[in-house]
């Protein structure tokens, strides 16, 4: 792209550099010529007056011929001698190389020979308008009478059209001269349009499309990687749901429990690795917002704290907690990925510490949520004063996909809060998070779920179906099964369903479909939780737009079940 730019730049220049020097020069001779032009109007005007005081010198010479006023006409002929006699010498005027300055061919012939002879008219005119007025000779009446002085304007006025017939055939000239730059410039611009602007315009057209299309595959690159990640995590969300609920109800000895313990621990990774990739993702294309939720904040920081005591007994760590009784409250916040930058910290403290303890201390004050991460480990080789978006930048300090900087400095922003990376005092790392929370209600009274419900599952996955039927038999509540979205609409249509649990992706029609009909052409108004592996922002959207009351991404468990159904409101108290 910078080649064509610079290669476009170079045309454009030698065009305005060519443009720029015809106007220059055609300006230039335009002066000159027009400066020619004003000398050629002077010189007009020169030979104009010549005629006007040959008269003026007859009429004052004869009246001193007449003796009438002398003083007067004296002084008027003197001046009118001394004009016309400088004015004819100035039109007579030679150069250095003895050339008239002023005369043409022709007006050296009426100037100098035969029969005119102008020059020595107006020379004997002057000497006789010489000899009246200072007396220095006899005077030739004859000179001043009314046919000679006649004879004399005849060829005075002749020499005024001829000097008119030169500044004519110069302004032509110039007239002509300036047409030839007006075509010369027609032409130029003909030529730097053919060949300057119309090839650098289709360099620019080939350029432009060159670079759409690669805008185009990029484009296609980030979507079928945007599809390919939703895809994935669809995909390994279905098994994992079967997994952890599974895990959940082993029934194990005491022996075991730390085999149960730590595969729970490895599907809860393998989750929050899901979950990475989609926030990275999300993040990467500029859809990721907060989701604020109404949850108890100590259960949040308990569900990380409970997943990493197996890690911390494995590397020989000891986990400690100090989590202040003020957390025990229903708070407004973007729960799950509080929940995922805690994650985070402990994952890389554990990463970090070799022996000693790992100690997580968190309280409430005035609406504002306080949390440290510390270590007994190497702490940090540097001062860290702000997190880097650049993968390639982060330290080594941060494990597991490298994601972790980028995630935390986007959530930690977007929740309006401030992180900050330290050394103890002792040793280790510690790391400061603050978060305004919004304190939503006092804690509330416990509830259990109403078990007169009658449940609509859809969902195609057999598995799945097994998984949500049996979590909705341990809550109690009655339900019937339908295997795609065209089923649903059928039983909802005959069937009365106090809720419906609904799949996205499903043959025949999906659950988008299914959602649009059971709200646009049934016109039901029953809650529709929507239960999915699908993390696309983009069709977790189209879902609320389509009539869907909450969603639920997979893998799901009874007490997340139980939280949708307290959201939307079909709980009753204990």
């Amino acid at each position: 792209m910078f080649k064509v730019v610079a290669n476009i730049r170079t045309r454009y220049r030698w065009a305005l550099i060519a443009i720029a020097l015809l106007i220059s020069t055609s300006a230039s001779l335009m002066q000159y010529f027009f400066s020619v032009q004003k000398y050629d109007a002077k010189i007009i005007n020169m030979a104009g007056k010549q005629r006007m005081l040959s008269q003026k010198i007859a009429w004052h010479s004869n009246e001193l011929l007449s003796a009438t006023n002398i003083s007067e006409h004296t002084q008027a002929l003197k001046a009118s001698v001394v004009s016309f006699k400088k004015t004819h010498n100035y039109l007579l005027s030679k150069n250095g190389n003895g050339e008239y300055q002023y005369l043409t061919p022709k007006l050296i012939k009426l100037y100098t020979l035969a029969p005119h002879k102008l020059n020595s008219q107006v020379a004997t005119y002057i000497q006789q308008a010489e000899n009246l007025l200072y007396q220095q000779g006899k005077v030739d009446k004859r000179i001043f009478s009314l046919t000679e002085v006649e004879e004399l304007l005849k060829q005075l006025n002749h020499a005024v059209n001829l000097f008119e017939d030169q500044a004519v055939q110069k302004l032509n000239w110039v007239s002509n001269l300036e047409l030839l730059f007006w075509l010369m410039a027609m032409l130029l611009l003909f030529v730097e349009l053919r060949f300057v602007f119309m090839p650098m315009e289709k360099e620019i057209g080939n350029a432009l499309s060159k670079y759409q299309k690669q805008k185009e595959f990029a484009q296609q690159v980030s979507q079928n990687k945007e599809h390919f990640i939703a895809r994935a995590s669809h995909e390994f969300r279905t098994p994992l749901q079967g997994l952890i609920t599974s895990i959940e109800e082993l029934e194990v000895s005491d022996a075991q429990q730390s085999v149960k313990t730590q595969a729970n621990y490895c599907a809860l990774r393998l989750i929050a690795i899901l979950d990475e990739l989609q926030d990275l993702q999300a993040l990467s294309t500029g859809k990721w917002v907060p989701y604020f939720n109404d949850e108890n904040l100590l259960e949040s920081c308990n569900k990380v704290l409970m997943a990493y005591e197996h890690a911390c007994q494995q590397k020989g760590l000891k986990l400690v907690s100090y989590l202040d009784e003020s957390l025990n409250c229903v708070c407004k916040l973007d729960h799950q990925r509080l929940q995922r930058t805690l994650t985070e910290l402990i994952s890389n403290a554990i990463k970090f510490t070799q022996k000693g303890e790992i100690t997580v201390s968190a309280k409430l004050l005035n609406d504002e949520f306080y949390l440290t991460v510390s270590d007994t480990g190497c702490g940090f080789s540097k001062e860290i004063t702000e997190l880097e978006f650049d993968l390639l930048k982060q330290t080594n300090h941060f494990q597991g996909l490298r994601t972790g900087l980028t995630r935390v400095q986007y959530v930690v922003k977007a929740l309006h809060g401030e992180i900050t990376f330290t050394n103890n005092k002792t040793h280790g790392a510690l790391v400061s998070l603050y978060l305004p929370v919004t304190i939503s209600k006092p804690l509330p009274t416990p509830l259990k779920v109403n078990d007169k419900l009658t449940c609509l599952v859809v969902e195609d996955n057999p598995l799945n179906t097994m998984l949500l039927t049996r979590i909705l038999s341990l809550l109690g509540l009655s339900y019937d099964c339908a295997e795609n979205g065209k089923v649903a609409c059928d039983m909802v249509s005959e069937s009365q369903y106090d809720i419906v649990f609904m799949d996205l992706n499903m043959p025949v029609m999906d659950g988008f479909e299914a959602i649009k009909r059971i709200r646009s052409d049934l016109n039901k108004v029953m809650p529709i939780i929507v239960i999915t592996a699908n993390t696309s922002q983009n069709d977790i959207e189209r879902v609320y737009e389509y009539g869907a009351n909450l969603h639920i991404h997979k893998p799901i468990s009874q007490q997340a079940i139980k939280d949708a159904l307290n959201s939307i409101g079909v709980v009753r108290a204990c």
